[in-house]
């Protein structure tokens, strides 16, 4: 799910553009037409919300209608960027936000990257008046080497503060102050929101405070510490996890409720321990966990088990991590779709992914990587043909073998595999990759198109291949295998690749 809301970091493009009509107004002299000025004050003060507060104020000094035109403009993007010291931002905040006085604030977004300690208090101030005035987004960005708690803001002073505003729908808060959100009274209306922070103080976070929220994403970096996060959403439909660990130690805890949970995507140094709860619509998951502590172990055995078991009823599956060998493997009843990225440990427990999807549809292994480049001097492109690179000395094995019964998807479901990276023998290959192909041909039984990807072939020549395929058993009558040959490249010092050539069967 897309967030229906656009936090965007850059207005580059809308200040540049702004600015040169600005110039071109003054340089052209009283002869020309003013044309802008012409238009309704409702389309001035749409185009001034797409462009930074500070240059949206610097339109007053054109004429007398533009005077105060800024002032109620809907949208305000606030940042410290091109001001010469924190003071002199504090300062034009605070004088921006008392000229507007109450007129209503969709967009609020702060972006203070040299906040101190003791500005804290002005920023509380700042998200009041914006509740005040009825925002709709917040966008709130604060970093500094200090170390205080950044809280969300509950003034006895105001009828409305951020817990209770019944305005806000999207809020994104980004701090390396540690961020503490309330465990009620939040926001009746909140639909997406966004916490990214470093090393929180507190030992846990929860988020179960938020009636209508559909999207959460949590990033940042924690300390191993047992950490625990508690995520209870009735109406979440989008979760995004993505964790870096500032030291090994203790896993994470996560428990997750959540009944109309349909997309989970999960990024992590070392996997934690998830807990589900009330996640049986879930649909589509991705999942990419750096290194687990020790793949054999009874924790992570364990730890991956549960977590599993947690992805039992999706359609669509993408896993780029390898797991412990030793977990018991769930039934992916619902299962459609698996993609496996990346790691070669997956070959090990390939098969028995196959034999608990018993409804797989469709197939993709993809064990891409980017393969060295030759530096020539004087040459403006460098086509890498990796035929060329083709060493004995770098053949590895996939540790693979076909199971005593062939899973039932091969022989029922299974209509399309992609095989991405494929390189045979030859440059950083394996010896019984051919092995796995001539096995999926040979039991597919409704198998409709296999495709598979090379980085310039390294098994051998495309004849070698065509003719070791054609003389494989193929259990489906209607395949189509097709080859895709891919070529890396460098120009200029980038980096790239397309498709050289294709070649079917």
């Amino acid at each position: 799910m897309q967030s229906p809301f656009s936090f965007s970091d850059d207005y580059a493009s809308n200040r540049r553009a702004f600015r040169e009509e600005l110039d071109l107004e003054s340089k052209s002299g009283a002869r020309v037409e003013d044309r802008i000025s012409q238009l309704p004050d409702a389309v001035l003060r749409h185009i001034l919300s797409f462009v930074p507060t500070k240059d949206a104020v610097r339109t007053s000094i054109l004429s007398t209608r533009w005077k105060d035109m800024w002032t109620c403009v809907p949208n305000l993007y606030l940042t410290d960027e091109e001001f010469s010291s924190s003071a002199d931002f504090v300062e034009f905040v605070d004088r921006a936000l008392l000229v507007r006085d109450s007129a209503a604030i969709r967009k609020f977004h702060l972006h203070f990257r040299n906040c101190d300690a003791e500005d804290l208090s002005r920023i509380d101030d700042w998200m009041q008046t914006a509740v005040r005035c009825n925002v709709v987004e917040l966008d709130l960005f604060v970093y500094s080497d200090g170390e205080e708690m950044l809280e969300l803001p509950e003034s006895p002073l105001t009828c409305k503060t951020i817990l209770t505003c019944k305005t806000l729908e999207a809020l994104k808060l980004r701090s390396n102050y540690s961020i503490k959100i309330p465990k009620s009274g939040c926001c009746p209306k909140l639909k997406f929101l966004y916490v990214e922070f470093y090393n929180p103080s507190n030992e846990s976070m929860d988020i179960s405070q938020f009636p209508v929220l559909e999207y959460l994403r949590i990033g940042g970096v924690v300390e191993f510490k047992g950490f625990s996060f508690n995520i209870s959403a009735p109406e979440l439909k989008t979760l995004r996890i993505s964790l870096e660990p500032e030291d090994l130690g203790e896993p994470w805890n996560f428990l997750i409720n959540a009944p109309k949970l349909e997309k989970l995507d999960v990024s992590e140094g070392f996997l934690s321990n998830y807990t589900f709860e009330n996640t049986k619509s879930l649909v589509e998951a991705s999942i990419d966990i750096i290194t687990l502590d020790d793949d054999e172990s009874d924790a992570s055995a364990n730890r991956a088990t549960k977590f599993l078991a947690g992805l039992s009823g999706v359609k669509c599956l993408t896993l780029s991590s390898p797991f412990s060998t030793a977990c018991s493997m769930p039934v992916f009843d619902n299962l459609s779709k698996l993609t496996l990225l990346r790691d070669d440990h997956w070959w090990k427990i390939l098969m028995k992914f196959l034999e608990r999807s018993p409804n797989l549809q469709s197939f993709v292994i993809n064990h891409e990587s980017c393969p060295p480049t030759r530096c020539l001097a004087e040459q403006e492109e460098v086509v890498i043909d990796l035929t060329d690179y083709a060493n004995p000395d770098y053949v590895e094995v996939l540790y693979w073998s076909p199971p005593e019964c062939v899973p039932k998807c091969l022989l029922s479901s299974l209509k399309t595999i992609s095989i991405k990276g494929f390189k045979g023998k030859g440059f950083f290959g394996y010896l019984d990759e051919m092995e796995l192909i001539k096995y999926l041909l040979k039991n597919s039984l409704v198998l409709e198109k296999m495709t598979i990807y090379t980085p310039g072939l390294c098994w051998g020549t495309q004849e070698e291949f065509y003719n070791e395929i054609s003389a494989s058993e193929w259990g489906s009558k209607t395949v189509q295998v097709q080859m895709i040959k891919k070529e890396f490249y460098r120009a200029d010092g980038f980096h790239g690749l397309r498709i050289k050539s294709i070649y079917s069967v």
